[in-house]
């Protein structure tokens, strides 16, 4: 690398190489700027353009970058920053819970692949080891457009994208496995014992990383927070990923998989969210540089003269990939629906592949030709992911109409029969999604003896919610069929909160169809569906990122003892209006009529009189509520009788709700009164 022998060998080359490197990335960026806002304007996914950016400014384009080892160096952190975000993201907690469904999936997902890969390709090959490498290359899928995909159109959380996640990341750990065996394929039996050692040699220094991690980095990072020094904090977390990653680079391993271990062990810490916000603005940045040396590597005129071939290959390997995902999932248990979109996610060579390819055409286990055939193959697979993953809910309506309405209902009978239904039940409440806010509202329908009935398409959750009891359906809440099992016409309300837009507004449609009068309450992650939901027959819509705005400012109006009444009405007014409030981008005229109650002098607040306050069992007069603290107790709640403006001699009891005028300080100082204890 010339900008590495200028600090070696030549000082005085040293600008002369700073200024060619700065300005071919000055180009690269430039040229990703204009390409990712074309592309945008028609609605192109940003990863498409900058694959395409890489190939205009690569050898095989335009040619204005020369060097491109520097750029491929930056490339190659920008995977390490990824995968670090990655396992922040993660979790070794949240691996391991993923383990079933990484075996049941993943595996299968591999194994297939590499199989039908093995059986295609042996005699075009020549060779069982290259057939061998060649299916270990269309056995992975991209980690860093799917997850980039899934986590912009917010579906990382959805069944499919719970798949995906699963399947990417036993992917990932596997590639282990393929960088060891290299040597083994290219050298055959000769090298048994020295694939062997270098296989005991990465697992011992996974296994020390693991150890390390969990006993010495928290307590360093303790120790680097109690300086409270941001730039120290930075440095450590960088020397953290860098330094694990050099660590399985030296064992043999890829640098992308120790930066995944760090950010998983990081994750485990109390300073793991600290870290991914920290990370994030690098990982986007370097990340992009990633896919502009993958369009870099592709050769445009190779691809043009071998087309048929190419194009066969990608038919070819998207089918493959897709069957290969799609089947396990439904097999597994999973709707078609959810099979259909995890297959289309993960139809893709990933790019591990690259850096696997790079080694195998080194090992002569690929012959060049052969090399440029797969990498242009695998660039256009990448290329076609977000157009698969876009296309993934139009082409699934597509196909049932295809299929046809009465194949479909026979299909959701057989998913419904062996479940027992709850003909019994009205004025229910039927929850769409067991994700943690499913669980809690179904936790406080239980404790409040409210009757519920949940849709969920994890068919292990399913199996282990029904055992304890619970009233948790297997089904897909946008097809008639599974609504109608739950009891739709006789609840009282739906509450949908799964993690998939796109279902979302299928299945508020479909039941307000069903029932023109159920009151339908959504939970939604984007400002955008809001109106959309509307129109479609939600009758609340709660976004989760105005709902985490409302909260935080009622706090902090509390903090300036603003009255609670006040607080009320104005969030209470902001609902009713759909946060149409705080969607303005002129909020003084929206807030003007309210800003005049918020400062009123006097105000309302209410406390439940406790078993152990000095007032329960005494009258008002006896209290000396008002002596004490200023503040007046203008009515009384007993149950369902309320006492307005109370005698003197009215007797207050445990459960009575007060409700009490006066200033804020004279309403603290009686809440202080009140709350205390005898």
């Amino acid at each position: 690398m010339r900008l590495r022998f200028a600090f070696v060998f030549g000082p005085h080359l040293l600008p002369e190489v700073v200024n060619v490197f700065l300005t071919e990335l000055l180009v690269v960026y430039t040229v990703s700027a204009l390409v990712v806002f074309a592309f945008h304007r028609f609605r192109v996914p940003s990863v498409v353009g900058l694959l395409v950016s890489g190939v205009l400014v690569g050898p095989h384009g335009l040619k204005l970058v020369s060097d491109l080892e520097d750029v491929h160096l930056l490339a190659e952190t920008g995977v390490v920053v990824l995968l670090f975000t990655v396992g922040l993201e993660f979790s070794l907690g949240r691996l391991l819970a993923m383990s079933r469904l990484m075996l049941q999936i993943g595996a299968p997902q591999v194994l297939g692949c590499a199989a039908v890969s093995v059986a295609a390709t042996w005699w075009y090959l020549g060779s069982l080891n290259s057939a061998i490498f060649a299916g270990m290359l269309v056995a992975m899928s991209s980690t860093a457009v799917v997850f980039k995909l899934l986590a912009d159109r917010g579906e990382m959380e959805s069944p499919h994208g719970r798949v995906a996640a699963a399947v990417l990341l036993f992917q990932d750990l596997l590639v282990v496995v393929c960088m060891l065996m290299i040597p083994l394929l290219a050298d055959g039996a000769a090298n048994v014992v020295g694939a062997l050692g270098s296989l005991l040699l990465g697992l011992a220094t996974v296994a020390g990383i693991l150890i390390a991690g969990r006993t010495l980095i928290p307590g360093l990072l303790h120790q680097i927070v109690r300086t409270r020094n941001r730039e120290l904090f930075l440095i450590a977390i960088f020397v953290v990923c860098i330094g694990t990653a050099t660590l399985t680079a030296w064992a043999g391993l890829s640098l992308a998989l120790g930066a995944f271990l760090a950010g998983l062990l990081l994750a485990e810490s109390e300073y793991g969210h600290q870290t991914l916000a920290e990370v994030l603005p690098f990982r986007d940045t370097l990340s992009s540089l990633f896919f502009v040396s993958v369009g870099m590597l592709l050769d445009v005129r190779f691809m043009l003269a071998n087309l048929a071939l190419v194009v066969l290959t990608v038919l070819a390997l998207v089918v493959l990939k897709f069957v290969c995902v799609a089947l396990p999932t439904k097999l597994l248990g999973y709707p078609l629906r959810t099979a259909w979109l995890a297959g289309l996610a993960l139809a893709q060579v990933g790019e591990f592949s690259f850096v696997l390819a790079v080694r195998g055409l080194e090992a002569e286990l690929l012959e060049p030709g052969d090399y440029q055939i797969f990498l242009s193959a695998a660039v256009l697979t990448m290329g076609l992911t977000p157009f698969l993953i876009n296309s993934g809910a139009r082409t699934w309506s597509w196909l049932q109409t295809w299929w046809g309405e009465e194949a479909v209902k026979q299909a959701e009978a057989a998913q419904l029969a062996d479940q027992a239904g709850h003909p019994h039940l009205q004025d229910h409440v039927v929850i769409a999604g067991y994700g943690l806010n499913g669980r809690n509202l179904a936790r406080v329908l239980n404790e409040t003896g409210i009757e519920y009935v949940v849709l969920e398409m994890n068919p292990e959750t399913v199996r282990q919610r029904r055992k304890t009891g619970e009233h948790v359906l297997y089904g897909d809440c946008t097809r008639t069929a599974v609504l109608e099992h739950a009891g739709i016409g006789s609840a009282r309300a739906y509450v949908v909160v799964v993690s998939d837009p796109t279902s979302i507004r299928q299945t508020v449609a479909l039941a307000r169809k069903l029932r023109p009068d159920l009151r339908i309450i959504v939970r939604t992650r984007f400002l955008t569906e809001v109106d959309e939901l509307r129109k479609l027959g939600a009758s609340e819509i709660i976004p989760e990122d105005f709902e985490t705005s409302v909260e935080i400012f009622s706090r902090v109006l509390r903090e300036y003892e603003v009255p609670g009444n006040v607080i009320s009405r104005l969030t209470s007014q902001i609902r009713a209006g759909q946060y149409q409030i705080l969607r303005s981008e002129r909020l003084g005229r929206d807030l003007s009529p309210l800003a005049t109650d918020l400062f009123a002098t006097s105000e309302l607040e209410t406390a439940v009189l406790s078993a152990d306050s000095p007032l329960a069992g005494r009258t008002l007069a006896e209290s000396g509520l008002r002596t004490k603290t200023g503040a007046s107790i203008v009515a009384v709640r007993r149950g369902s009788e309320t006492h307005a403006n109370p005698p003197a001699d009215l007797p207050l009891a445990a459960g009575d709700t007060l409700v009490l005028f006066g200033s804020p300080e004279q309403l603290q100082a009686a809440l202080e009164v009140i709350t205390s204890k005898l």
